[in-house]
Formats: C-alpha cells, structure tokens, sequence
C-alpha cells in the first residue's frame, strides 16, 4: 500500500469517527475547510469524499455534501477493503 492510500485510510477513519461524535457539521466544511483541519492536500480530501460517498456515508445535495447516515465503526475499513 502507497504511503498516500494509507494516509488516506487513516484519515477516512478519523473523519469517520468525527461524523460518529459530532465534531464535524453537516453539512460539511468545505474542502479547503477539511484539507486544513486534517492538514492534508485538497486532493486528498476529494478521494476521502468519493469513498465515503461511495459508502453511503455522504450525500451531494447541490455543491455541499452532507451526511447521510451517521457512519459505524466498520465503514472505513469495510467499505475501502470491498473497492
């Protein structure tokens, strides 16, 4: 696994468990917002959306994305292991 796959496991673990705790809004931040909380690139922060998009944990309504479902524990692994 690249170094850049597990940043972005471990992040997609960790905003998975923000959602769980209510430390993140919904709807979320912006990119920039969520790239500068994590301190990572814009672009990683598109991946970690498309995942949890993907997961049924996130939604697009108009330009924002809001939360779907509160997220469980085995969102993060279950669902990037199944891609």
């Amino acid at each position: 696994m690249s170094r850049s796959q597990n940043l972005r496991h471990n992040v997609i673990n960790q905003v998975i468990e923000d959602m769980a705790r209510g430390n993140i809004p919904s709807p979320l931040p912006s990119q920039s917002g969520l790239a500068e909380m994590y301190n990572i690139s814009r672009t990683t922060v598109r991946h970690i959306l498309q995942h949890l998009s993907a997961c049924g944990v996130l939604t697009l309504v108009g330009k924002n994305y809001v939360i779907a479902r509160k997220p469980e524990q085995n969102d993060g692994f279950d669902c990037i292991t199944a891609r």
